[in-house]
């Protein structure tokens, strides 16, 4: 996973290509059966469902976002440098290595990533320039609108073609 679809709903919401590759600010991953390892959206929600009721709501993922965020701003500073946000990549501890050029391209993403968060340009990205990315990239994947995603709501990796997931912007309101 990427960083976007950790924070979107986490880049996952932040990752995806926030997706969005992990690091050791990412809990490991036990080794899974490979339909186990298959199912992103599964362990995805699984990471950001705080009470185990099958549904993520919003204040359970902006949970998960600001405990990744707190988790990835090293000096404590409340704002994460380039450097920092790339360590809130997000990938499965038995994933092979990316080959170069693949691993160059996605440094490259999270790059245009961290540039585009980065509203006021002062090479930090904070909680509050993340926030309208989040709010977007859940209301996205809540297709019913009920307040919640669930593993029916995930998208799957490889969905419209790439290697991370996507969701379906409304023009409603952000949850509350």
């Amino acid at each position: 996973m990427k960083l976007a679809p950790t924070l979107a709903f986490g880049a996952a919401l932040l990752s995806a290509g926030l997706a969005v590759a992990q690091s050791a600010t990412a809990p490991a991953t036990p080794a899974a059966p490979r339909a186990e390892r298959g199912d992103w959206g599964a362990r995805m929600l699984q990471m950001i469902d705080a009470n185990s009721d099958g549904r993520a709501t919003w204040d359970e993922s902006w949970a998960f976002v600001t405990t990744r965020f707190n988790a990835a701003d090293a000096d404590r500073s409340g704002g994460l440098s380039l450097q920092e946000f790339s360590a809130m990549r997000m990938r499965r501890a038995d994933a092979p290595t990316p080959p170069a050029d693949r691993a160059a391209r996605m440094e490259q993403h999270r790059g245009v990533m961290f540039r585009s968060l980065d509203a006021n340009r002062d090479a930090q990205v904070t909680l509050e320039e993340i926030r309208p990315f989040i709010e977007a990239r859940f209301r996205g994947m809540d297709a019913n609108a009920d307040g919640a995603v669930t593993r029916e709501e995930m998208p799957t990796r490889g969905s419209h073609g790439g290697d991370h997931h996507h969701g379906h912007a409304r023009g409603d309101t952000p949850p509350r």
